[in-house]
């Protein structure tokens, strides 16, 4: 079987999550390295774009690019700026609370001073190009219009654009600016993931109803739709799928799990088409990283 092609637009980050107490770990993460990390490479070939700084601590980043068969060869080492990075404070519920440091990152630098056009030519050979509302918020409104006409551009070349919402209201700098750019991109989107969460911050309502108006107007063909841990939903040319999920296991850590459940998702869906097998497949997968400390489970 031939491999599909990914490629996944983002930041990775310098990741330190607390393990017991004030006592933490350091390893590496972010929503578009996580999702890459966790799809299935006996089906898919994943490049990654993004720069991380070149102090000696990123280059045990490209031990977790060979452990999980991602493609370091769009990433950019940036020579003046380091790596952003992330504290996750969890709590006993398993949920969590970030703290950033990435203002002046070298993914945030480099993707905004990306000469996009550039890159059309190597885009031709991927099937799917990924990216989400994290990967938006770093860039400036000036160079978010030069994403979109890539973005646009490589769309009319038959690559299907995968978006995740992952709404950080905090990342922006007003909601008005969010709202302007999920209205510009979201009618690009070939298949959109979102979760209830996303959709409390953005519209403040996560009423499934609500979720279908939303990819009708913008004529997204494909959504899949977390409202939470137990219901699932895709929806595929007008048709509606619904998984609902047996909650069995203790959440310790829920960073990535929403990552790797897209990835899951996506996996299992390029070669079976079946939808509730997909929301499966993504859900399982979930259930697995909650239960382990950092995003990426090594």
């Amino acid at each position: 079987m031939k491999k599909i092609n990914f490629c996944s637009i983002g930041e990775c980050m310098i990741e330190i999550a607390n393990t017991k107490n004030n006592h933490f770990i350091q390893s590496f993460a972010g929503d578009t390295l996580n999702f890459s990390a966790y799809l299935d490479k006996k089906k898919i070939k994943v490049d990654y774009l993004t720069s991380i700084g070149k102090s000696k601590i990123n280059k045990n980043l490209f031990d977790i690019f060979r452990l999980k068969k991602i493609s370091p060869k769009l990433v950019n080492i940036h020579k003046d700026k380091e790596s952003g990075l992330y504290l996750i404070k969890n709590y006993k519920n398993g949920e969590k609370q970030f703290y950033y440091w990435r203002d002046n990152s070298a993914a945030k630098d480099y993707l905004n001073n990306l000469n996009y056009n550039k890159l059309i030519s190597k885009f031709t050979k991927y099937d799917y190009v990924y990216f989400s509302g994290i990967t938006l918020s770093l860039l400036s409104k000036e160079k978010r219009m030069n994403f979109y006409e890539f973005i646009k551009l490589i769309k009319q070349k038959n690559i299907k654009i995968v978006f995740d919402l992952n709404i950080r209201l905090n990342r922006w700098s007003n909601k008005l600016q969010l709202n302007k750019t999920l209205n510009l991109f979201l009618p690009l989107v070939s298949i959109l993931f979102g979760t209830g969460e996303d959709m409390k911050k953005w519209k403040n309502n996560d009423n499934v109803i609500f979720f279908n108006k939303i990819i009708n107007k913008n004529n997204i063909q494909h959504s899949v739709y977390r409202k939470n841990a137990s219901y699932n939903y895709a929806f595929i040319n007008n048709k509606h799928f619904t998984n609902m999920n047996k909650i069995r296991n203790t959440i310790i850590d829920s960073s990535g799990a929403g990552d790797g459940f897209n990835a899951a998702y996506i996996s299992e869906f390029v070669t079976t088409q079946n939808a509730i097998k997909s929301l499966k497949a993504g859900h399982n997968m979930g259930s697995k990283i909650v239960m382990k400390k950092g995003a990426i489970i090594l």
